[in-house]
């Protein structure tokens, strides 16, 4: 009974607000339909999807400007020298300058997506949530932490019989190719 009195009340004020949205659309996020201009902070490989094993489509010098287009985890989509790829976000360096693009109502829909969905389609991370540069910058042994992961270690035998119990059966995997050029192998 809830649910559907919740579902009904989510739908009408949907429809008082979506005429809103036309009055106010070509105003509303015009930061969101614009490119951000930067410049590259080192030589970088631009890639042509956002891991670092994908294919390089060429390497970018640095100080180049560039257009960032978009963002996923710790990549950026960018627009350098007529091409368009990815690059790792730590080899940008934003100028605070931006640059219009054809989509006005960019700022809309992403207002539309945060009222249907409760999300505004972006997020932006660094891998390294809960962690702090303090927690880099000056690390402390914990004893305790370290027992406890000692007492969680397994004898090879004691894996092997886990291993048949489950019936589980032995592959042999190939070690992963160490990149020497780019952004270190890591993604």
């Amino acid at each position: 009974m809830m649910k559907r009195f919740l579902a009904a009340r989510k739908a009408v004020s949907l429809w008082l607000i979506l005429p809103l949205f036309t009055v106010a659309s070509p105003s509303l996020g015009q930061d969101k339909a614009e490119q951000e201009n930067a410049s590259l902070v080192r030589e970088t490989e631009l890639k042509r999807k956002p891991f670092s094993d994908a294919t390089t489509a060429t390497t970018l010098p640095q100080s180049l400007n560039i257009h960032v287009l978009s963002r996923q985890s710790s990549w950026l989509q960018i627009r350098a020298q007529e091409q368009i790829g990815w690059v790792k976000m730590f080899s940008v360096r934003f100028t605070g300058h931006t640059e219009s693009t054809s989509d006005s109502f960019a700022g809309t829909k992403e207002l539309f997506n945060l009222i249907t969905t409760g999300s505004s389609g972006s997020t932006v991370t660094t891998a390294s949530r809960g962690l702090d540069e303090n927690k880099f910058s000056d690390p402390t042994p914990n004893p305790d932490a370290f027992a406890t992961m000692q007492s969680l270690a397994v004898s090879k035998t004691e894996a092997h019989s886990f291993a048949k119990e489950q019936n589980l059966r032995e592959q042999q995997q190939d070690y992963l190719q160490i990149s020497t050029s780019g952004s270190g192998g890591k993604s």
